[in-house]
C-alpha cells in the first residue's frame, strides 16, 4: 500500500510544498500522481509514497532495460555511434578487476561487458523476468529482488553502480545505508540519475522527459544527492554531467502530446534523426555549463583511515593475484 511521508526523507523536515499532480508519461500507468518539494533542501519525491514491489508491478513487459539487448541490429548501433548519440558512463577507473554489483541491472547488459575485462560480476534487478533472462541468455549472477533481499556479505564489493536505476528506488537512505555495508572500506561508488535542477527540467516543468512519474519516486539534483550521500557517510570524488538529446526533444515531444494523451515516443519531433543529432549536441552544450538533464556522481565509502590504508593494500594484492591467476589459465 502506498505511504503518506509526513517529513522529507532528506532533511527530515515537515515543510513539504505540493508542486505537481503528474501524469505517466511514457507507459500509459493510468492515474494522477502527487509530486511534492521539500521547502527546506528541495527535495523532490512522489507523496503518497509506493514501495520497490509496487513499483516493479507498473513496468511494461517492453521496458528497454528489460531487453536481450545482445539481439538488437548491429547496424543500428553502429549508426548511433557513427552520429554521436551514444551514451558512454564515466564509470572510475581501477588498477586490476575486482568485484562489482550492478544494482538495477536489468538483464546484464552491462555485466557481460565488466565480465570480459576479468571483473568478477553481480547484479540485483527488482524485475524477476528480467533477472531471469540474464541468467538463462548469459550465465550472470543476478538476483531478482531489493539489494537488501540480496543479503551479500559485508565489504563485499570494490565497485557498486546504479545507473538510471537510483531513481526508481522508494527508500533511497535505507538502500544507501545497505550499499555502504556491503562496499569495502574505500570502495567505490557510482551514481547516475536525472536532474530536477537542469535548464530542461525548469523549461518543461511537468513535461520535462526525465520526471518520470511514477516509477521515478526521486528525482534529485548535485546537491541534495551529493546531501544525501554525505549523510549516509560517503565522500564525494567527481560529479558529472552526462546527457542526451531526450530531455530536450523527448520533452518537447511530451509537451506536445499533452492534450491528445499519446505517448512520449509517438510524434515527429521524437522520431526525426536530424532533430536527435541536433539536440544531441546542444545537450552536451548544457552539460558543458553543468545545467544538463543527467548527472553522474561518484562517491567512496567513507571509514578510518588506517582501516581503509591496510584493506587497500589488501584488496591490491588479492586482484593481483586473481589477474596472475587468470593470465596463467588464458596461457596456452
Amino acid at each position: 500500500m502506498t505511504m503518506e511521508l509526513k517529513c522529507c526523507p532528506l532533511c527530515e523536515t515537515k515543510n513539504l510544498q505540493p508542486v505537481y499532480l503528474a501524469r505517466d508519461r511514457h507507459y500509459g500507468i493510468p492515474g494522477t500522481f502527487k509530486i511534492v518539494r521539500c521547502a527546506d533542501c528541495s527535495l523532490l519525491f512522489l507523496n503518497p509514497m509506493y514501495s520497490d514491489e509496487e513499483l516493479s508491478a507498473f513496468y511494461p513487459r517492453d521496458y528497454y532495460a528489460y531487453q536481450n539487448k545482445s539481439r538488437q541490429d548491429p547496424w543500428k548501433e553502429i549508426l548511433k555511434r557513427l552520429a554521436g548519440l551514444q551514451i558512454r558512463t564515466k564509470d572510475p577507473q581501477f588498477p586490476v578487476p575486482g568485484r562489482m554489483l550492478d544494482l538495477g541491472c536489468g538483464t546484464g547488459w552491462f555485466l557481460r561487458g565488466m565480465r570480459e575485462q576479468g571483473w568478477e560480476v553481480h547484479g540485483v534487478e527488482i524485475n524477476s523476468a528480467a533477472a531471469e533472462l540474464g541468467r538463462k541468455e548469459a550465465c550472470l549472477n543476478i538476483f531478482g529482488g531489493t539489494l537488501k533481499q540480496a543479503n551479500f556479505p559485508s565489504n563485499y564489493f570494490d565497485y557498486l553502480r546504479a545507473n538510471h536505476s537510483f531513481e526508481h528506488i522508494s527508500c533511497p537512505g535505507e538502500t544507501l545505508d545497505e550499499i555502504r555495508r556491503v562496499l569495502r572500506p574505500g570502495g567505490r561508488l557510482l551514481l547516475g540519475v536525472p536532474n530536477v535542477a537542469g535548464l530542461n527540467a525548469r523549461i518543461f516543468g511537468q513535461y520535462w522527459w526525465y520526471l518520470g512519474a511514477p516509477v521515478h519516486p526521486f528525482t534529485y539534483s548535485v546537491e541534495t544527492l551529493s546531501r544525501l550521500l554525505k549523510k549516509h557517510q560517503f565522500c564525494i570524488q567527481k560529479v558529472t554531467y552526462n546527457s542526451d538529446y531526450s530531455g530536450i526533444l523527448g520533452s518537447l515531444q511530451i509537451w506536445l502530446n499533452h492534450r491528445s494523451g499519446r505517448k512520449s515516443t509517438v510524434g515527429l519531433a521524437m522520431n526525426n534523426p536530424l532533430l536527435k543529432v541536433i539536440c544531441h549536441w546542444t545537450a552536451k552544450c548544457i552539460d558543458f555549463l553543468k545545467m544538463g538533464d543527467a548527472i553522474e556522481i561518484v562517491a567512496v565509502k567513507s571509514g578510518n583511515r588506517n582501516h581503509l590504508a591496510v584493506d587497500s593494500i589488501e584488496n591490491f594484492r588479492e586482484r593481483v593475484q586473481a589477474s596472475t591467476e587468470r593470465l596463467e589459465k588464458a596461457r596456452p
